[in-house]
């Protein structure tokens, strides 16, 4: 720990001032703004959401009253119909005719006064054991409908309630539903009861409601929804991984690509054996938090624009105070070099310019003291090494190229006059050849230029080989308008006829192609000679790609290619070789595409 400690003064006694400054600058003032811009909002955040949850438990608690009231009455009016002797007598009695039936139906309207004055009631129906002619309350209990599990719970629960999720028998439309058996005083079942709750009721405790309202049973299926096509579903919405002590309860959600807060209140209806139902209002997290997060953003604006002035401000104090600084530093930089003509002067009379003042009376007299005792020394010292350097020039200048290519000359006009024309023609190819390499420079010249010296260097092989060698170009750009750096090509396909072609037997061919490809220059140069096998083909690439490798002539000039299109266009280019025995050798390197500069 002390040397981490240690580390991070050394760390800060090291920063550069202007640094420094920004830095506590930032420290003690932007910093805590911005925190304390952060607490305000996450602040603000929690006090709205906790007022929107507070305010959705409120209304689920007024819905769990009404909810639970319309539950009741439907309870009580089964509780009625389950003591209602006229249903025992309906049932009980023998008919012999059809007519008896329908007279017993219009004698006993038991449902009747239910369905007429409790708007709770969907419908009414009774799945009688007996049977008989129905009509739409009372309906036979077949086979089907007692293997339905909905009858089966009901009997099974031996007279008490059961709360479904049912289709009603003539409509097929689904429904919450009470469902009881009903025995007679002998404890013969009866049938089922069936009380569908009116889904309109349901609507109207609803009514209002600026949130998401969903009402499910024993959390299994939703039993209704604004969106009618969502009821008859599952309440995917309500699982979670905590576990649910509690009847009422928030639940953190993903619900329709939004974050949410589901506030579920559970109660379980009266004298109901194991049913619950459960209420539950979708708060969402997002659309609550729009306004809060637009105030909160013209604040950060305010913020951002108010830190923006300031540190504007202080950097330009910053840039000021540093180029103060980085003159003083400068002057004392020239002055250890032994430059002591600096300005005698910087605006300010703060400390640094009284440091400044004191260099400038040091410089001055250090300068005083060298030019009485070296200054004589130094310039008759810098006349003598500017003398040897033009001596060295002179000597240098007294070998002309221009020697060179006059013998040429002289040697082809002999050739001439001894009417030797194909020794003259070699002779005027070479002498234009090596007119045109040693004119070369690094830098880029025209791909034109370079190709016709390639074509210099292979009508030369072509007078020395006589039939048996050809040669081919294959030039698919516009040579005028492209640059590449001189002596690439040529190199190889001198390589390509000292090390393919000569110790080949018959004839033989090189071929070069150039095209444009992908916003680069692709060239080739293919040789149908004896070619390599892999193993040399691998000694070859790793000698021209090794740095340290010492050439002894062999591969020279495909290795410096190599080198050269490395080192003026990077690492990403290169020369790339495929090789077969007795096939021949194919070398391919591709370079950036450098367009002629025009010429105003």
């Amino acid at each position: 720990m002390p040397q981490i400690i240690e580390k991070a003064r050394k760390l800060l006694q090291d920063l550069k001032i202007r640094h420094k400054l920004l830095g506590i600058y930032l420290l003690v003032t932007v910093l805590p703004i911005l925190l304390v811009g952060a607490y305000m909002n996450n602040a603000t955040r929690d006090v709205v959401l906790s007022n929107a949850v507070y305010e959705a438990e409120s209304n689920v608690d007024k819905l769990e009253m009404r909810l639970d009231t319309i539950l009741n009455r439907v309870t009580s009016i089964s509780d009625l119909i389950y003591l209602n002797d006229d249903l025992q007598k309906l049932l009980q009695e023998d008919y012999r005719t059809n007519l008896q039936v329908y007279n017993a139906y219009n004698a006993y309207p038991i449902f009747d006064p239910y369905l007429k004055y409790y708007d709770e009631i969907e419908n009414i129906q009774f799945h009688m054991s007996k049977q008989m002619i129905t009509n739409s309350y009372f309906i036979h209990a077949d086979k089907n409908t007692m293997k339905e599990n909905w009858y089966q719970q009901a009997v099974e629960n031996k007279g008490k309630i059961s709360w479904v999720f049912k289709k009603e028998e003539y409509t097929g439309d689904s429904f919450l539903t009470l469902t009881r058996a009903i025995y007679d005083t002998d404890n013969i079942l009866l049938g089922v009861l069936s009380i569908y709750v009116s889904p309109d009721k349901l609507k109207e405790i609803s009514i209002g409601e600026l949130q998401d309202v969903f009402i499910t049973l024993d959390e299994q299926v939703i039993v209704y929804h604004q969106d009618q096509k969502k009821i008859g579903d599952y309440p995917a919405f309500l699982e979670s991984e905590e576990k649910k002590e509690q009847s009422n309860y928030v639940i953190d959600k993903r619900y329709e690509e939004k974050d949410v807060k589901i506030n579920v209140h559970s109660f379980r209806p009266v004298r109901a054996l194991s049913n619950e139902i459960q209420v539950a209002s979708i708060v969402p997290v997002e659309e609550i938090m729009q306004a809060p997060n637009h105030i909160f953003f013209r604040g950060f604006v305010v913020i951002v624009a108010a830190l923006s002035v300031s540190i504007l401000s202080i950097i330009l104090f910053i840039k000021k105070f540093n180029v103060r600084i980085n003159t003083l530093k400068h002057a004392m930089f020239r002055v250890a070099k032994g430059k002591f003509n600096i300005k005698k002067e910087i605006p300010g009379k703060d400390e640094i310019g009284e440091v400044y003042d004191e260099l400038y009376q040091t410089s001055q007299s250090i300068q005083q003291l060298i030019d009485e005792v070296y200054v004589h020394k130094i310039k008759e010292e810098r006349w003598r090494r500017k003398q040897k350097e033009t001596d060295f020039k002179m000597l240098s200048s007294q070998i002309n190229p221009h020697f060179l290519y006059n013998t040429l000359e002289m040697i082809r006009m002999k050739a001439l006059i001894n009417k030797d024309k194909e020794v003259a023609e070699i002779i005027k190819k070479l002498s234009k050849m090596m007119r045109s390499a040693l004119e070369r420079t690094d830098q880029p010249v025209p791909l034109k230029k370079e190709i016709d010296l390639v074509t210099t260097y292979l009508e030369i092989q072509k007078m020395r080989f006589g039939e048996n060698f050809s040669y081919q170009f294959e030039l698919k750009c516009d040579m005028t308008n492209y640059q590449l750096f001189p002596l690439l090509i040529q190199p190889i396909v001198e390589n390509a006829i000292i090390h393919g072609l000569e110790p080949k037997e018959g004839p033989g061919c090189v071929k070069i192609y150039v095209e444009e490809k992908e916003e680069h220059l692709l060239v080739t140069v293919e040789d149908n000679g004896v070619g390599m096998s892999r193993e040399r083909l691998s000694q070859v690439y790793h000698r021209i790609n090794e740095e340290t490798y010492q050439p002894d002539g062999e591969r020279i000039g495909v290795r410096n290619v190599h080198q050269r299109i490395q080192l003026y266009y990077g690492t990403d280019y290169g020369i790339e070789m495929t090789s077969k025995p007795n096939k021949g050798t194919k070398v391919t390197f591709r370079l950036p595409m450098i367009k002629k500069k025009a010429v105003f």
